[in-house]
C-alpha cells in the first residue's frame, strides 16, 4: 500500500509538471470568444456587518485526511457565519476527483445550513485557483465544472440549493481560470443602470508556473486579465463610487514594497499588522498588475501562496492622497498540509462597512475589521 501511494504521488507530480508546461504556456489556453463583461457579473446583497472569510492553501489532495480537514472548514464556517467564503488558492495538490466533490459539496452544505438559520440572509462561497489545484487526477476544467454544479441564478439560492458564486467559460478569450465579479449591492433587484455598488470584489487567477526551457519561476496575471478588470470598471454597471478588492493566490511584486515599508517603520501599528517569516514569492516579473489594476478602482489585495505570512499592509501609508494608497493583504494558511508553522494555522475575516474610500485605506478601519485567527489546531472543536 505504501509503495502504491508513492507511485501515485511520483506519477502525479510528473503529470503535473508536465500537464502545467503544456496548457499555462501555449495559446490553445485561451479560447476566442470575447463575452461582455456583464457576463462575468454576480451579486450578494449588502449588509453593514458583512463578512468575508478567507481561507488560503488547504492543499488537500491523496495523502490526506480529508474528513478531519474538512470539519476544520466546517468549524471555521459555524464559527464566523460569514456571507461569504473565498479560497484564495492551493485548495488543492495532487488530489482526486472525490477529494474536490467533497469539499466542493462541503462548502455548499453550510452555506445552505447558515442560510436557512439566518432567516434567508445568504451565505455563498467561490474560490480562485494557486499553482498546485490542477495537480490532481483530473482534467484542467474539472474543478470549475464542480463548482458550476452548485451555481443558479441570482435570487434563487435557498430553492435551489446552491450556493456557489462563480462564473467562468472554457471557451473565452481570457488567460486563466477566474475572471469575474461579485458585485455586493444595496439591492438585489436593481438593474445594472441603477445599482448601487458597495463593494466590487474580483477573483482573479494568478496563474501557475512561467517554464524558460528546464528553469521555471510563478507565473503572473496576464496582460488581457489586466485590461479585463479594466473594463470591469469601466462598463459593468453605471455606478463607479464604489471600493474595489481582488482575492487571487500568488502576491503582486508590490507585496514587497509594502513590505520594505512596514519594515522601515519599525512594524509600526500605523502602517501594518500580521508577522512575516518569508521572503515575498511574487511572480517572474514585474509586469504592472498593480498599478493595471489600481486603474481599475481595485484598492485591497488579497493573497494566500507564502505559509508563514499573514497580515495586512497599508501601502504608501503617509501618503495624504487616498490614490496612493493601497491594502496588502495575506491571508492565514488553513491547515497543517505542506510547509507551515503550528502558530500560524487559521483564517482571516474582513468586515464591510459604510465608509468613504478614505476611511476604508487607513490602519484604523483595517486594525478595526480585518481579523487575522491563528494559533492552530488548538482553537477548533472538529468533532
Amino acid at each position: 500500500m505504501i509503495k502504491s501511494r508513492i507511485a501515485i504521488l511520483l506519477l502525479c507530480a510528473l503529470l503535473s509538471l508536465a500537464g502545467c508546461a503544456a496548457y499555462r504556456d501555449v495559446p490553445h489556453d485561451v479560447g476566442k470568444n470575447a463575452y461582455p463583461v456583464e457576463a462575468y457579473r454576480t451579486t450578494m446583497q449588502y449588509y453593514d456587518d458583512f463578512k468575508i472569510l478567507q481561507i488560503a492553501d488547504l492543499h488537500l489532495g491523496i495523502e490526506t485526511d480529508v474528513a478531519y480537514q474538512l470539519g476544520i472548514v466546517k468549524d471555521t464556517i459555524r464559527r464566523e457565519q460569514p456571507d461569504l467564503i473565498i479560497l484564495t488558492g492551493d485548495n488543492f495538490m495532487y488530489a482526486s476527483k472525490g477529494v474536490v466533490k467533497s469539499l466542493v459539496s462541503t462548502l455548499n452544505e453550510e452555506c445552505a445550513r447558515l442560510s436557512a438559520e439566518r432567516d434567508g440572509r445568504l451565505t455563498k462561497f467561490t474560490l480562485t485557483f494557486g499553482n498546485h489545484d490542477n495537480q490532481g487526477d483530473y482534467p484542467r476544467y474539472y474543478i470549475n465544472e464542480v463548482i458550476a454544479s452548485y451555481v443558479t441564478t441570482d435570487g434563487n439560492e435557498i430553492r435551489d440549493s446552491k450556493f456557489a458564486a462563480f462564473v467562468d467559460y472554457e471557451d473565452d478569450n481570457l488567460f486563466g481560470l477566474t475572471n469575474f465579479y461579485i458585485d455586493i449591492v444595496a439591492d438585489r433587484a436593481s438593474s445594472r443602470d441603477t445599482a448601487d455598488v458597495k463593494y466590487r470584489v474580483h477573483i482573479i487567477d494568478s496563474n501557475t508556473y512561467h517554464f524558460m526551457g528546464p528553469d521555471y519561476d510563478y507565473d503572473v496575471m496576464h496582460d488581457e486579465q489586466l485590461t479585463h478588470a479594466q473594463s470591469i470598471y469601466r462598463e459593468a454597471t453605471a455606478d463607479k463610487d464604489y471600493i474595489g478588492m481582488a482575492f487571487f493566490h500568488i502576491p503582486l511584486y508590490e507585496y514587497q514594497d509594502a513590505y520594505d515599508q512596514f519594515l522601515a517603520s519599525d512594524h509600526s501599528a500605523a502602517n501594518g499588522q500580521g508577522e512575516y517569516r518569508e521572503d515575498v514569492l511574487y511572480g517572474y516579473e514585474n509586469n504592472d498588475s498593480y498599478q493595471m489594476l489600481r486603474a481599475a478602482n481595485i484598492v485591497a489585495y488579497f493573497c494566500g501562496h507564502d505559509h508563514i505570512n499573514y497580515g495586512d499592509i497599508i501601502f504608501n501609508a503617509s501618503s495624504q492622497e487616498v490614490a496612493d494608497r493601497a491594502i496588502f493583504c495575506y491571508g492565514v494558511k488553513s491547515t497543517n498540509q505542506l510547509y507551515h508553522d503550528t502558530d500560524m494555522i487559521g483564517y482571516k475575516t474582513v468586515t464591510l462597512r459604510d465608509v468613504t474610500l478614505d476611511e476604508f485605506v487607513s490602519m484604523d478601519y483595517v486594525s478595526a475589521n480585518f481579523k487575522n485567527y491563528t494559533g492552530g489546531y488548538s482553537n477548533y472543536e472538529n468533532d
